[in-house]
């Protein structure tokens, strides 16, 4: 049995110039590939046609002084997949030196055929939000916080 997913993630931080534009979240490092890849740092293209999951974690920072929205949604070879956004309330920093954070999750459905590829896009209130990556802690030890991760899981043939 053929079971194809991906499982990818990012290392860095990611900024919006402008809060009129959409951004692909980008992943740099490949955890596991079986029928999925990924192309141009944002696309993730399968093999197989079937239903797909699409979960994400997204490690959102936000440095102004007020609360923040950020957008996440998805789309599929290029266009906006309807129905697919969720919004995040960030609240504001808690001081100058010491921005908040919010992890953005969920997971998604998407009937893809084979070489599509969906991306998960993002919008934000401010500039001050940004998707942030934290290296590894001491006292005690503990590992880095990837600024991204995406699994992809097949679901089912299409019917």
């Amino acid at each position: 049995m053929n079971a194809p997913y991906g499982a990818f993630q990012d290392s860095t931080d990611q900024t919006a110039a402008s809060t009129t534009a959409a951004y692909a979240v980008t992943f740099n490092t490949t955890d596991f590939s079986n029928g999925v890849t990924l192309a141009s740092g944002s696309r993730l293209t399968v093999a197989d046609a079937g239903i797909w999951n699409c979960q994400f974690s997204i490690q959102f920072k936000n440095t102004t002084n007020d609360t923040q929205d950020v957008d996440v949604w998805f789309r599929k070879n290029g266009t906006d997949i309807s129905n697919s956004n969720s919004k995040f309330g960030l609240p504001a920093r808690k001081s100058s030196g010491d921005p908040s954070h919010v992890i953005a999750a969920m997971n998604f459905f998407a009937s893809l055929n084979s070489t599509d590829y969906l991306e998960i896009m993002w919008r934000v209130s401010d500039v001050g939000v940004s998707i942030e990556h934290y290296a590894a802690g001491t006292s005690p030890t503990r590992p880095a916080v990837p600024s991204a991760i995406v699994t992809m899981s097949f679901v089912s043939n299409i019917t």
